[in-house]
């Protein structure tokens, strides 16, 4: 009875087969092929969605996607005429229509970008200052919309030291840059958010970076950008900018407060690492005084950070480098300028080690930027692990 069963549908499967082979050879196909690009720099546009709709306009017959060179090709019934529509994300929408004896032709569609402003990204290790020999590779990059709530790019490990995106005006983005070995590199980027034409927080775009090209009545730009990934070493050295206090007080003050908000962030994208955060004082007054206000000034900026910006209390200690540590010849007794004196007056955090593994790496930046407890979390099934290990040991 089961061969039976079995046999009998394929013998009704046999003629519709034959059927469907002779409709297949009484229509004629012909190949739809061509490119997307963009219409001012010309350049191929990748991933952009191809649907190509029969003669009377309406009924699509085939949906494709561009390759990496902007190339689409379909096998479609033959017609007298098509539709081939474009469509790509931070582009205005394309459409031809091409007659039946012009289709052995390749078929260029032109995209408009949207306003906004396309990057064109290099990242390079930072120690070697944008050598183009010294490029990274094998990177994951991500861009979050923080504007419509989406993450709009993933590459887990890019095969190319070398990126580009468009950024839509009216939003704001936020971009991270991960690799093994290295520091985290999380970018701000506003395009006619808040009163910023183009804002770009924690990457330099600067001449000569800025390709001279702007259209649409300066509503679309493209520019040349670099992103610096810092290796990560043990007592590597970061100095913070602006940490200013008051004669003889190490209160933190509300412009101080600011960078040190921003250093909070920098920890909390690398929850995996161990920092020290140092000051140093200027050669006047005497060793003893400044050791003990610089320890008092570094103590009181860990603390800022740990009680307003809840960076975990065991991923960064404070250390008073007093005068031990001068970066220039104003010693006691020589003679130097207020300038002088006071690049020694800084504050520095220096990496004293990290985990083998970022325990961040698998998170989305979606995952993130939404998850508010995210840090929190990570940081508490940190402490269980090492409990755990410490427990195990006695």
């Amino acid at each position: 009875m089961r061969l039976t069963h079995f046999i009998l549908p394929l013998a009704l499967l046999i003629p519709l087969f034959l059927t469907g082979q002779r409709l297949k050879q009484t229509y004629q196909y012909v190949d739809v092929s061509g490119f997307v690009v963009d219409s001012i720099s010309g350049a191929p546009l990748s991933e952009a969605t191809v649907v190509v709709y029969d003669d009377m306009l309406i009924l699509p017959l085939a949906f494709v996607e561009t390759d990496a060179e902007g190339f689409y090709s379909a096998q479609v019934p033959r017609v007298e005429r098509y539709k081939i529509h474009a469509d790509k994300g931070t582009f205005f929408s394309n459409e031809k229509v091409v007659a039946l004896e012009s289709i052995q032709k390749k078929v260029k569609v032109k995209l408009d970008r949207k306003p906004g402003y396309v990057f064109d990204i290099t990242i390079f290790d930072k120690a070697f200052e944008h050598n183009t020999i010294n490029t990274l590779r094998d990177c994951k990059i991500e861009i979050y919309n923080n504007t419509t709530k989406e993450q709009v790019l993933t590459i887990e490990k890019s095969p190319k030291s070398t990126f580009n995106f468009s950024f839509a005006e009216g939003n704001h983005y936020t971009m991270l840059v991960r690799k093994q070995g290295y520091l985290n590199r999380r970018v701000e980027v506003y395009v006619n958010v808040n009163g910023c034409i183009l804002c770009v927080d924690g990457m330099g775009v600067k001449e000569p970076d800025v390709v001279p090209l702007m259209s649409h009545g300066n509503e679309v730009g493209y520019f040349l950008g670099a992103i610096d990934l810092d290796s990560m070493q043990i007592g590597k050295r970061f100095q913070l900018k602006n940490i200013y206090y008051d004669f003889n007080k190490w209160d933190i003050r509300p412009e101080a407060a600011k960078n040190l908000n921003k250093l909070a962030e920098f920890l909390k994208d690398n929850p995996g690492l161990k920092f020290e955060l140092g000051s140093h004082t200027d050669s006047r007054g005497s060793d003893s005084y400044n050791l003990t206000l610089s320890d008092k000034r570094a103590k009181s900026a860990v603390d800022y950070m740990v009680s307003n910006c809840e960076v975990a209390v065991e991923s960064i200690t404070s250390k008073g480098y007093g005068e031990t540590q001068l970066i220039n010849k104003c010693d006691d007794g020589i003679v130097c300028s207020e300038y002088e004196h006071q690049l020694n007056r800084r504050t520095e955090v220096k990496i004293t080690g990290w985990n083998d593994k970022d325990p961040l790496w698998d998170r989305s930046l979606k995952e993130i930027i939404e998850d508010k407890d995210l840090y929190k979390k990570v940081i508490e099934q940190e402490r269980r692990q090492k409990n755990k290990a410490l427990t195990s040991r006695k």
